[in-house]
């Protein structure tokens, strides 16, 4: 398998575009899963340790340009703890990126993503957030999750959508969280050997792709508002989950 886009033919080439703008347009309308998508259908060319970092560095650049009106919206009270679980968390993901093989890694991230599913729409809602020792263990969570997968945003997608009521309000602190992880999990991965010159030049060339995407569903957002974003949340983790597990089991 290729370590890099540089080493693709067209075909996988194009794969990996259509993934970029997919995976930059659900992060532009839902503020997150992007990386889920990237992960994924960057997996089905290049190696997780190469699919990765990539993700969380065009995770950063997606987060900026949505930042500025999600600063204004996200529920801080929860968001600081949160954070605070993240950096317990991270450095063991760190580990468990550069330690497992493949194989294991792609059926993790498909049962991850399918398990949130299921919690999801299992009917079970809160009418508040957790306090901060709920939310500090689901950051711990997310931050294992963040660096070992890039996915740390299912722990926190059930935290703030466990209600659809909180929509708007979880959409925006998911922004924010996402760029605080991603942040720390691109220092992780460069610290653990995985961010090389190589991979920075396929992250420089990947991102102004994956910027029309954001856009696109920005935009979309905008027209539609936060009405049934519950179920579509729904259905783009069951999709996800699918898709990786029927990837790996065919593989």
């Amino acid at each position: 398998m290729a370590d890099t886009v540089w080493d693709l033919s067209w075909l996988p080439l194009a794969v990996v575009i259509v993934t970029m703008l997919v995976g930059g347009f659900v992060r532009g309308f839902g503020g997150f899963g992007a990386s889920m998508v990237w992960v994924i259908g960057m997996s089905t060319v290049l190696p997780p340790a190469s699919a990765i970092p990539t993700a969380l560095i065009l995770e950063v650049l997606a987060s900026l340009q949505l930042l500025p009106r999600a600063w204004r919206e996200a529920h801080w009270a929860s968001l600081k703890w949160l954070m605070l679980g993240v950096l317990v968390g991270l450095p063991v993901g760190t580990w468990v990126l550069i330690s497992v093989p493949e194989r294991p890694m792609r059926l993790v991230i498909g049962v991850v993503v399918l398990a949130t599913t299921l919690v999801m729409a299992s009917g079970r809602h809160r009418e508040n957030l957790p306090g901060a020792a709920g939310a500090t263990g689901t950051g711990v969570v997310s931050g294992v999750l963040n660096g070992a997968l890039a996915m740390g945003g299912p722990p926190a997608i059930i935290m703030y959508f466990s209600s659809p009521r909180h929509a708007a309000m979880g959409r925006a602190s998911l922004i924010v969280f996402f760029l605080f992880t991603d942040v720390l999990g691109t220092g992780s991965a460069a610290v653990g050997g995985l961010v090389t010159p190589a991979l920075l030049g396929q992250s420089a060339v990947l991102f102004p792709v994956s910027l029309i995407g954001v856009g696109l569903g920005a935009l979309w957002y905008r027209r539609t508002g936060a009405e049934d974003f519950h179920g579509y949340v729904l259905w783009l983790l069951a999709g996800l989950s699918g898709l990786i597990l029927a990837q790996t089991i065919l593989a």
